[in-house]
């Protein structure tokens, strides 16, 4: 009888290591399986992640650009040709006096997100302005703070004509213009 069950457990145990190497390979088959999809989930989500990156690039330039129409758009009021006369209000200055009057023709742009006014005596560039503009305020400079002479523009638009001031600061004096800027005819 002893023989009986050594023989059928040893029967026993052969039979069921069988079905453990079938359940193994199975096993790995499945491992395998899975592996492969998350491979295939990583390039995904890497795919989506690149995409989502071009995304949010598209949007911050669309952005920007949109910004820059709406300020040039803005800025439109400014642009284009204008006729300035100057009259000396105030100086301490030699070589200039109160009452001293000039005219200019001035050309102002928007370019790289700010005004770019150049200014003409005849037909002559004789200096050329940057700065920027806020509702119906334009403020442009030429030249930088410690130079010989710093000149710095304030108008504002007021029913299709500019009114402001002009100031010329040198290292040892000053000269303030009244301007006022009008749309040839």
């Amino acid at each position: 009888m002893k023989r009986w069950t050594l023989a059928f457990l040893v029967f026993v145990a052969t039979f069921q290591s069988c079905g453990f190497k079938e359940k193994e390979a199975q096993l790995a088959k499945r491992e395998q399986k899975v592996a492969e999809k998350e491979q295939t989930l990583m390039q995904w989500e890497q795919r989506l992640a690149l995409l989502d990156k071009d995304l949010q690039e598209k949007k911050k330039r669309q952005l920007q650009d949109s910004s820059a129409v709406n300020d040039s758009l803005q800025a439109q009021p400014f642009t284009g040709k204008w006729i300035v006369k100057m009259q000396c209000t105030e100086t301490n200055c030699s070589g200039s006096a109160i009452g001293d009057s000039k005219t200019e023709t001035w050309e102002i742009a928007y370019r790289n997100k700010g005004i770019v006014a150049s200014a003409y005596a005849g037909n002559e560039l004789s200096r050329v302005y940057h700065g920027s503009f806020s509702q119906n305020r334009l403020e442009v400079t030429n030249g930088q703070p410690g130079s010989a002479s710093v000149m710095r523009v304030i108008m504002e638009l007021t029913d299709g004509k500019m009114e402001g001031m002009r100031e010329v600061q040198r290292a040892d004096c000053k000269i303030r213009y009244a301007l006022t800027a009008e749309r040839p005819k």
